[in-house]
């Protein structure tokens, strides 16, 4: 088949909105099956998955396209011929189109700064307050109150977590509007945060969590991107919820994990303690400890399975487990873990299973035991990490 039969940048957005034909997966399946195709797919998925939400962000679609952008200029360097240069150039353009022609069509309602409350804008991990300012959570200092609700302090517990501190005053407090924050934690970093209820989050690389500052009387909901875990206070009267994409879990006082990042198609739900109802596609689970629900989100089919979850969640102690993974399943966990970008220069696919325990600091040690276990070695740029023979 001719390279030019189809153009793949519309090509890849038709297999991510599941429009492609047979003949065009069949052209799709081929062209994936060279190593840099798949990284500048996962690259692109990235970018739409951050966009393509009910609830798409500016500031989240951005860190997706800081990624995407440096992936892009490695790309375009004199080495790659000038069809594919101009491909990817037309790939940049049209994502950028359906990012933000997405975000104008769910744009909220403009939010006015009040006067002398400065906006900071932040690379690393970023706070939006109900009122429009954002804040770097990662700075020296953080102890402020929320511009809609200044009985209600946001404190600095350490340089990885905070927390919402709720004015005796308020408890009884009548009837009033909801006012939401929003964290956003880009690849390479983990957070926490203690809520106004006392629930602790923790939240993990590529992931975002939007919740009110304080909750209503009858429901606390709460909304995650990517790969969150929670310790729920018990309130049997207010029901604790936790809204995604692709699932909806409802609980009242439990210790479980969403992962949503939608890797291979799936989004999954893990319970350490407690009982959860986990709403999935048409289906309805309530799930025991130890157990986990993956929901396929191409097929709609969800499969309930036994595991060993304290272990699974070791990822907020700082502790990433690979336990019987594939390779390109572990190449996709340590680009997020680690914040980097890994290129698999060797010409080869690797079928090989992986299983190892990998610490939240140490990017070398954890390259260099792939590495040792497929006989390959490696070189570290800024940013990415090359794989070679």
């Amino acid at each position: 088949m001719e390279t030019e039969t189809f153009n793949i940048d519309e090509l890849l957005i038709r297999v991510l909105s599941h429009q492609a034909e047979q003949e065009e997966i069949v052209y799709f399946s081929e062209w994936m099956k060279d190593e840099r195709n798949r990284l500048y797919f996962e690259k692109f998925r990235k970018v739409w998955n951050l966009s393509s939400g009910r609830h798409a962000d500016r500031e989240m679609v951005e860190v997706g396209l800081e990624d995407y952008r440096r992936f892009m200029h490695r790309s375009l360097s004199p080495k790659h011929n000038m069809k594919r240069v101009w491909r990817m150039l037309s790939a940049v353009a049209v994502v950028m189109i359906g990012v933000f022609a997405l975000l104008r069509l769910y744009e909220p309602e403009k939010q006015i700064v009040p006067e002398g409350k400065e906006i900071i804008y932040s690379k690393g991990i970023l706070l939006t307050l109900s009122d429009g300012r954002k804040v770097n959570v990662l700075s020296d200092s953080l102890a402020l109150s929320d511009g809609m609700e200044d009985d209600i302090k946001i404190s600095k517990i350490n340089n990885r977590e905070i927390a919402y501190e709720l004015n005796d005053s308020l408890a009884g407090a009548g009837d009033f509007e909801l006012a939401y924050n929003e964290i956003i934690v880009p690849a390479g970093e983990r957070f926490s945060l203690r809520l106004s209820d006392g629930t602790k989050v923790w939240i993990n690389s590529e992931s975002s969590l939007r919740y009110p500052i304080r909750f209503g009387k009858e429901r606390r909901e709460v909304e995650v991107r990517g790969n969150v875990y929670f310790e729920v206070t018990r309130d049997t009267a207010c029901p604790f919820v936790v809204a995604g994409r692709e699932l909806v879990t409802e609980v009242l006082g439990t210790s479980f994990e969403v992962n949503l990042y939608g890797d291979r198609n799936e989004a999954s739900a893990t319970l350490v303690e407690g009982k959860v109802r986990v709403q999935a596609g048409k289906h309805a689970v309530v799930m025991k400890p130890d157990e986990q629900i993956v929901f396929n989100t191409k097929s709609g089919d969800v499969e309930v399975k036994k595991v060993d979850a304290a272990n699974m969640v070791r990822w907020k102690d700082g502790v990433l487990v690979i336990d019987n993974e594939r390779f390109d399943d572990v190449v996709w966990k340590l680009e997020r873990w680690y914040g980097v970008t890994i290129i698999n220069e060797t010409g080869k696919s690797f079928s090989q299973l992986f299983s190892g325990e990998f610490d939240r600091e140490d990017v070398r040690a954890a390259i260099e035991t792939i590495c040792v276990n497929l006989g390959i070695q490696y070189r570290m740029n800024e940013d990415s990490i090359i794989l070679q023979k």
